[in-house]
């Protein structure tokens, strides 16, 4: 009788309050982050972490040129259409579709107009290879092979009449993907040559020969600038600034000699540029009058002064002349050099201890070059505040020209643009003009991009220009104006260089999202091929989500920053607040990965786990976390007990779809997979340490992939080069497989083998699809055989050789997207995979369970069971029926939900003891209890 009156009296009490028809509306002031390569505190942390995901875990270095290798064993792979056609085998063809993102480039290092036509463009991604337009950016193709290395550093046009449909391209990034290694990833394979004006390209042979794939051996596998010589009609003159000195060449590049610094190509095996003393940074530029203009750095590889470095100056490229001014530091690294058209002045723009800038003033060319130096270092852009001084991130971001129309006027980009009306004689002549915002915030230049590298002048009109940075390219058609306006030349060019990608799963939508390396987190509810895609946070993009109904999206950018954003259709922000837990990642030595992995409960997207550094952390209602914030919280964050690690990180976090079993994979000396059993559930979580003697010693588990309909199926993959990449279980990790099969030369992984990135599992209608993405491309296989696995290649013409960042595949319609670092998104629909909607069918009514604690003191736990997705509301109420807080109204998801009261209330104030009763509703169903609260 008791329990009727109660309810009886919630009834009259729920229906007594009318719901308002819309939520608050927040005060929007939502200020994104930067990108970086680092930080104050750590200044390389993003060269570690991809240093961390792909060293040899025994040497704790990347395999010596171990980009040409693996290229070379991609070879070696056959493709999927391949294999069925030489074994006869039936063959259904696998569409992947590329999804752009249509207007968002990566980051740009070369281009340059075809001086017949300035319609025709050519430009080329760190990553992303080598495009061409003909009709002023309005739309681009790619001309360069994606099977070929296509780390695109610099080029140059013959420009001699009758020979402008000759172009060289080098290849080879020293800075920014990695921290300045000479082992790094996007070491580049040579120069390339093109005949019929950038539509096709072959490498030059003498600029391969006699290097070994397995040493780095060759100056030519980093290539900093190219310029031809118009003047010589007699000869196919170009010069190379490459890794250790200038090269001249007279043939067109089929044979060089070494002009500056040293002879670093044609070297013997026994020979190791990673401990040379040439010079570690170059640079060759050709002025309008004729005179070449090169520069050595003192820095080298071996940390040794470079015997020979300085400015040097030339009229036939072969002579050369040091013209270094006195006064010029004794340490320097990089330096790119701004010449007026005229040729008479010349910048020169250093990095070293600090930021220097110089001027020459050219004088006479005979008997040698002569001229007058200036030392303009006092007067460099310096605005103050957090991003308005001129920043080269170490030499990462840097770039100079001189307008064509007026040698006065000079730009300079860190990373921002300025602009300089007087050549920086003096400070009070300069004007911000791109980049950041001139806010002075973390928010980007209107219609400009942050990092610049690159600035060109249209022939036509020297006020019209293209400015390339991390964000592609971008075009004024006046950059003399006060306030510069820009535009995105970014139509097709897709060069973004991706982190992460997700897609909705509830729903077979168009919906997609990923984080990006430079530009951020962009998203896309568009079809078609190539769609455009909007940019909703800044940074460097990291893990993100989208909800069921898209009632939020998750979004974050390094060291783990991460928001909840509501978004409308058009992608316009309406609501943001920042989650990550207070905390977190805190611990010296095991904090947050630069790209931190966390994941949504497949089961209720209101959950949150998140990969802490040493630490699990759960949040158990991730909507109750007020909105309107930049501050991280502790609402409904807390750790899950038992996962502290003494030693080692956690580094990748999945969750079943059809359990509540959550895997978190810790890198250390010896990798272990924590297996959390009733993972949602505060006090009945159990952990397993599953650790498996074949798993490599300091492996880093980079991603786990469960299978959609059997929890006890799994994928653990290690990203290191040079050791078994990808382990099988179908028992929970009681045992595994090593399935890496034919993705490693040799069983122990050693060789040159691929790093693998991810893996997804497919349920098809006649078993089950596994793929792979890779450093070299995308694999598949339908039959698994233990370390005779064969892995077939997919998508040759298009993904190619694109190294493959991430992925992500639903079961609604066999949706499987594929993220590249450098050629943008991919989409196919597996042919044959077994379709159906995720999600439970247990769950028909509105239940709620009682508090726990109850009496409480400090904070209580309610859960409650919903029948549906939808807009749900939850209030306290005190003993006279007065509503005290509204604790939650947001959308909630289907099945068991959890949210915390603290005992406090709207306002924060703590509430006096007693007896309190809480009220659920959603839809036309509520239910509530009663609960004591006695504080201390």
């Amino acid at each position: 009788m008791k329990n009727a009156l109660t309810l009886t009296v919630f009834t009259i009490l729920c229906f007594s309050i009318r719901l308002p028809q819309s939520q608050p509306d927040y005060f929007l002031s939502f200020v994104s982050a930067p990108s970086a390569i680092g930080s104050k505190e750590n200044p390389t942390a993003r060269f570690e972490y991809e240093r961390s995901i792909l060293a040899d875990p025994s040497t704790g270095e990347l395999p010596s040129n171990i980009r040409s290798k693996e290229l070379q064993f991609s070879a070696s792979i056959p493709s999927r259409e391949a294999f069925a056609r030489q074994n006869n085998l039936r063959y259904t063809e696998t569409t992947y579709t590329a999804v752009g993102p249509f207007n968002v480039g990566g980051r740009t290092r070369a281009a340059a107009f075809d001086v017949r036509d300035e319609n025709t463009l050519i430009a080329g991604g760190v990553s992303g290879g080598i495009w061409k337009t003909t009709d002023g950016g309005v739309a681009w193709r790619r001309t360069s092979d994606p099977t070929l290395r296509n780390t695109i550093t610099a080029l140059a046009q013959d420009t001699r009449e009758g020979k402008e449909d000759t172009w060289y391209f080098g290849t080879g990034e020293l800075v920014g993907n990695s921290a300045k290694s000479l082992a790094a990833p996007y070491r580049g394979a040579g120069i390339y040559k093109s005949t019929d004006n950038g539509d096709s390209w072959h490498v030059l042979p003498s600029t391969v020969s006699g290097y070994t794939p397995d040493i780095f051996n060759s100056q030519f596998q980093y290539t900093w600038s190219i310029c031809t010589n118009p003047d010589n009609q007699e000869e196919d003159e170009l010069l190379v600034a490459t890794f250790g000195g200038i090269l001249r060449s007279n043939d067109g590049g089929n044979t060089w000699t070494a002009e500056l610094g040293q002879r670093l190509f044609d070297l013997p095996d026994t020979e190791d540029l990673n401990n040379s003393t040439a010079p570690f940074y170059t640079n060759v530029q050709r002025a309008g009058n004729g005179v070449f203009y090169a520069t050595l750095s003192t820095k080298t590889s071996s940390n040794q002064r470079a015997s020979v470095a300085g400015i040097f100056a030339s009229v036939d490229g072969k002579n050369w002349t040091n013209i270094t001014p006195g006064g010029f530091p004794e340490y320097h690294e990089r330096t790119v050099m701004g010449a007026s058209s005229d040729g008479k002045h010349i910048y020169f723009y250093t990095q070293g201890t600090q930021v220097y800038l110089w001027k020459f003033t050219w004088q006479a060319s005979t008997p040698y070059v002569r001229g007058q130096w200036r030392d303009l270092t006092g007067n460099l852009p310096a605005f103050g505040g957090s991003y308005g001084d001129l920043n080269t991130q170490g030499g990462y971001n840097m770039a100079i020209a001189v307008h064509p129309d007026d040698p006065t006027t000079v730009f300079i980009g860190g990373t921002n643009l300025y602009r300089s009306t007087n050549g920086f004689a003096t400070s009070s002549s300069t004007q911000w003009i791109g980049g950041y915002s001139t806010k002075n915030d973390a928010s980007v230049y209107e219609g400009h991009y942050p990092d610049q590298h690159l600035m060109l002048f249209y022939p036509s009109d020297g006020r019209k220009m293209i400015s390339a940075n991390d964000g592609g390219l971008r075009k004024t058609n006046n950059n003399e104006a006060d306030s510069v306006a820009w535009f995105s030349l970014n139509n097709g060019y897709v060069t973004s260089q991706y982190y992460t990608i997700a897609q909705r799963h509830d729903a077979a939508t168009n919906e997609i999202i990923g984080g990006m390396q430079d530009n951020g987190t962009y998203i896309s509810n568009r079809g078609g091929e190539s769609p455009t895609w909007d940019r909703v946070l800044g940074g460097d993009g990291g893990f993100c989500a989208i909800t069921p109904n898209r009632d939020f999206v998750y979004v974050s950018f390094q060291n783990s920053q991460i928001y909840r954003l509501i978004l409308n259709e058009d992608q316009k922000l309406q609501s943001f607040a920042r989650v990550d837990p207070i905390g977190g990642g805190s611990r010296e030595g095991q904090g947050y990965l630069f790209i931190n992995p966390y994941i949504l409960d497949p089961t209720n997207a209101n959950r949150m786990f998140l990969a802490g550094g040493d630490v699990l952390w759960r949040n158990d209602n991730l909507s109750q976390i007020p909105a309107g914030s930049q501050k991280q919280t502790l609402v409904g964050w807390s750790e899950i007990e038992d996962t502290q690690l003494a030693a080692g990180t956690y580094t990748a976090i999945e969750k079943s779809p059809v359990q509540d079993l959550l895997l978190a994979g810790v890198t250390e000396e010896t990798p272990r997979i924590q297996k959390i059993m009733n993972a949602s559930d505060p006090t009945q979580s159990d952990v397993e340490t599953i650790i498996w003697p074949e798993f490599p010693k300091n492996g880093h588990i980079i991603c786990i992939a469960t299978h959609p309909e059997s929890p006890s199926e799994f994928v653990v993959v290690f990203s290191n080069y040079n050791v078994p990449s990808v382990f099988h279980t179908t028992d929970g990790g009681v045992t595994f497989t090593d399935i890496s099969g034919n993705l490693e030369q040799y069983p122990d992984g050693t060789g040159s083998g691929p790093s693998v990135r991810w893996a997804e599992i497919v349920p098809t209608t006649s078993g089950t699809a596994y793929y792979v993405g890779t450093s070299i491309g995308l694999y598949s296989s339908e039959a698994l055989n233990a370390s005779n696995t064969l892995w077939l290649k997919e998508s040759d013409d298009k993904i190619g050789n694109a190294v493959i960042a991430m992925m992500d595949y639903r079961t609604v319609d066999g949706k499987l997207i594929i993220a590249t670092h450098g050629n943008g998104t991919f989409r196919s629909f597996i042919p044959n995979a077994k379709l159906y909607q995720p999600g439970s069918s247990d769950y028909t009514t509105l239940r709620i369970h009682q508090n726990y604690p109850n009496p409480f003191h400090r904070e209580t736990e309610i859960v409650y069971e919903l029948p549906e997705d939808g807009l749900t509301r939850i209030d306290i109420y005190d003993s006279q029926g007065a509503l005290v807080r509204n604790l939650l109204w947001a959308p909630q998801y289907k099945g068991v939900n959890r949210i915390s009261w603290d005992g406090t209330n709207s306002a924060g104030v703590q509430l006096k003891p007693g007896i309190y009763s809480y009220v659920v509703r959603q839809g036309d169903q509520q239910q509530g209890k009663r609960m004591i609260y006695r504080p201390n």
